[in-house]
């Protein structure tokens, strides 16, 4: 006992505070940086390596996966993950399946909606949109199935007398089978939607300003600080004091931000009843499909198809359009 401490201690000691932990191995990665004369700069800092404990913890600490049966005995089944690049989170994902009703001719099926909104300079509008995004788009849909008439664009005069000469079988394929209608929906319900989030501010605005004669006569801007709606409809569609100077600014007061807030939006939409995949993008958010391809040895691999393309400056294609 008086060896063991006597050696084992100074020994515990010395070994303690002289021998240096292991070194995480880094890597230097260019970051862009404010110089001291405020302009942005090119600067390589040091990142640890993370072990693939680390990285797996990460890439699974916001992990979901979901099984929803379908009659028939179907089960649809899907994964979300997500890995903040800030805090609070900018992006949001949402997904929804909706069962065909019985009395749509392509009965039984469903639409499966899947999508991600990619948000910048806030939260705002891509929480916004996860929870309207899906039920526009299947409203649109829903009103290409049941009222045709309103949403298919009308048809040339030598289409209508081709229908009179040779008149419509009856076994004519639903308008949402037709994927250039379905298009048009989905199309539709992006930019109608865009549109009421820029709009409904400004409709707020005007509504103020005619109440009572505010801002005709007076030339005076109403305080908005108070309208249940306001608020909450201006902070999804604000933009930066440069670009949009006055009005909007100046009735909610300094305590908004204003940098640019948006959010790109990421859909893809799986029809089980016509076997069609329709993947709508706006922005530099991409969809990727990976193909598990067997080979006749049983083993396999994996293929992974590109989309979307992305919107940005960097795209020449996009650039071009």
């Amino acid at each position: 006992v008086g060896t063991a401490v006597l050696v084992g201690a100074p020994s515990y000691l010395y070994f303690k505070y002289t021998t240096k932990p292991p070194q995480r191995q880094t890597f230097d990665l260019p970051v862009r940086v404010r110089g001291p004369d405020g302009k942005p700069m090119m600067v390589n800092r040091p990142i640890p390596l993370l072990t693939r404990e680390e990285a797996d913890a990460k890439l699974t600490e916001h992990a979901a996966s979901a099984s929803t049966v379908r009659p028939g005995g179907i089960a649809w089944k899907q994964t979300t993950a997500f890995l903040p690049a800030n805090d609070p989170i900018e992006d949001a994902n949402a997904s929804q399946i909706i069962q065909r009703d019985s009395s749509d001719s392509a009965a039984p099926g469903d639409l499966l909606f899947f999508a991600v909104m990619d948000g910048h300079a806030g939260f705002y509008t891509s929480r916004l949109l996860s929870k309207v995004l899906i039920p526009s788009v299947a409203l649109e849909i829903s009103l290409l199935i049941n009222q045709p008439g309103e949403t298919v664009p009308k048809a040339s005069v030598l289409q209508d007398l081709k229908s009179l000469l040779w008149p419509v079988k009856a076994n004519t394929p639903a308008f949402d089978e037709h994927i250039r209608y379905t298009e048009l929906a989905i199309q539709r319900a992006f930019t109608n939607l865009d549109s009421e989030i820029v709009d409904s501010p400004l409709r707020i605005l005007a509504e103020e300003m005619s109440r009572d004669g505010a801002g005709t006569d007076k030339k005076t801007i109403p305080n908005l600080s108070k309208h249940p709606m306001a608020v909450a409809s201006m902070l999804p569609a604000m933009s930066g004091e440069d670009i949009f100077p006055s009005i909007a600014l100046r009735v909610l007061a300094p305590a908004l931000t204003r940098s640019y807030s948006g959010s790109c939006a990421l859909m893809a939409i799986f029809d089980t009843a016509h076997q069609n995949l329709y993947v709508a993008c706006t922005g530099d958010c991409r969809a990727v499909a990976g193909v598990w391809e067997e080979g006749a040895n049983g083993k396999g691999t994996w293929r992974v198809d590109v989309l979307t393309e992305d919107q940005t400056g960097r795209n020449p294609n996009e650039l071009r359009r």
